[in-house]
């Protein structure tokens, strides 16, 4: 493609929809470090996709960029909520961030969102994602006490009956989206299941529409071996210094000042080192302290490796049911010593590129495997695969493992935690027939 051509294309690109660029990958990847980077060459500004970095406060634990580290880089939606008895929502990041990068892109420069919340950042950039925020009432006070109030058992037994096919979605202790969904039910007089069922509907009649914007999007991906060790080291540097600890006792007074407490699985109190650290700071013990540090850093790996999951499994999917109003491109951030090279250099390339209207090469080479979705449609959005699978061998708290859909039963049944469990169940049962058998033994010689 000549110069020529890939100006033309790229002009009409940018009329028919506006750039932007989306930086995703697991927490402590860098992706905050490199949005600055790129914005600085790119002459572009930075808009929040993280949940948690909307609150004020626990700048820390959240992981907010450093303000010295943004070298004059504006940043919007970042620390804004300072309500921390509300919860922040997907419709409400959704409007405000269109406003902003809408508001950017009016001003010649270049919108980047970049954060760790990816069903935030895919429901924005993909409209189909979902539910439609317009709801023709609010909760009443005895629906908004029970919704606080109740067990999670309890919201999912309360769901099944607002709408049992919907239920079958989520998993019935996945409080979150329990709740969202029977909100939706209550809030607008209609099955939650009926609303996804209609939007799917709508989506295969205006393909064309499913992609906000035309958008790089940069998966920063590291290795699982390089990574997990600068998370365990992150979390020990935020507890050395003392920046973790003291924000944790700062909005401990603000959580116990509430009557009733605010759930930890909601708001700015469900971050990553909050709820760890609580019971440290309430009993001083030294074996909380230990307790709290190794759970902070078993939860952070553990949502990273949740992150990783969604992209391939969700994202991925998504994006290529847009088409090529979205391109996703990886970068290599395995070893820190090439981060200039293999991540900012690259990124930069790769950026410019996609504004002149360029072809992109996606991936790195050896790794182009990491950009083929884990499955082919997204399981999630059909109903004929909503259906809870209880395992009778696994647990999960002392409750039996319970996971939604037959693909990903089917993964459990293979995987080397219930495969070892099958093996200690047999060996115990082999031992028991041993032992029987011994005992008859005996029996048979003593008569």
């Amino acid at each position: 493609m000549s110069s020529t051509q890939s100006n033309g294309l790229s002009a009409t690109m940018r009329l028919r929809k506006p750039n932007l660029i989306a930086i995703i990958g697991t927490t402590g990847v860098g992706k905050s470090k490199l949005s600055v980077a790129l914005a600085r060459m790119l002459n572009g500004e930075i808009i929040n996709g993280d949940s948690m970095q909307m609150y004020h406060g626990l700048d820390t634990i959240t992981n907010k960029h450093p303000i010295l580290e943004r070298h004059g880089v504006p940043h919007h939606l970042l620390g804004h909520i300072t309500d921390h008895s509300s919860e922040y929502s997907l419709p409400q990041f959704e409007c405000e961030a269109a406003r902003v990068v809408d508001d950017i892109n009016r001003r010649g420069k270049i919108p980047i969102l970049v954060g760790g919340t990816h069903y935030y950042i895919q429901s924005f950039l993909i409209r189909h994602m979902s539910v439609a925020s317009s709801e023709p009432r609010t909760l009443t006070e005895q629906e908004v006490k029970f919704l606080d109030n109740c067990d999670t058992s309890e919201l999912f037994t309360k769901l099944k009956e607002a709408d049992a096919l919907v239920a079958s979605k989520f998993h019935p202790r996945d409080r979150r989206k329990l709740r969202r969904a029977l909100e939706i039910c209550w809030t607008t007089g209609r099955k939650a299941s009926q609303i996804y069922a209609e939007q799917k509907q709508q989506i295969q009649t205006r393909e064309a529409d499913i992609a906000r914007y035309r958008t790089l999007v940069l998966w920063v991906w590291s290795k699982p071996d390089r990574l997990n060790p600068r998370l365990h080291a992150r979390v020990d540097d935020m507890v050395s210094k003392g920046n973790l600890l003291d924000e944790v006792q700062e909005m401990s007074e603000v959580y116990f000042s509430h009557d009733p407490l605010p759930d930890l699985d909601r708001g700015i109190w469900q971050a990553i080192g909050f709820k760890e650290f609580l019971p440290y700071i309430q009993s001083g013990n030294d074996e909380d302290r230990d307790k709290a540090l190794h759970d902070m850093k078993r939860n952070t790996v553990k949502y990273a490796t949740t992150q990783i999951r969604w992209i391939r499994r969700k994202w991925l999917v998504s994006a290529a049911e847009a088409g090529s109003d979205i391109t996703t491109v990886l970068l290599d951030a395995s070893e820190l010593s090439k981060w200039d090279e293999n991540v900012e250099q690259r990124a930069a390339e790769v950026a410019t590129q996609f504004l002149n209207g360029q072809e992109i090469c996606s991936s790195p080479e050896g790794l182009e495997d990491m950009l083929v979705p884990a499955q082919d449609k997204d399981n999630s959005a059909r109903p004929d695969n909503w259906r809870h699978f209880a395992c009778d061998i696994c647990v999960d708290d002392g409750e039996k493992f319970v996971c939604v859909g037959e693909e990903r039963w089917k993964v459990h049944l293979r995987s080397r935690r219930h495969r070892q469990s099958v093996k200690h169940i047999n060996e115990r049962q082999a031992y028991e027939r041993w032992k029987a058998s011994q005992q008859t033994k005996v029996d048979e010689q003593c008569n």
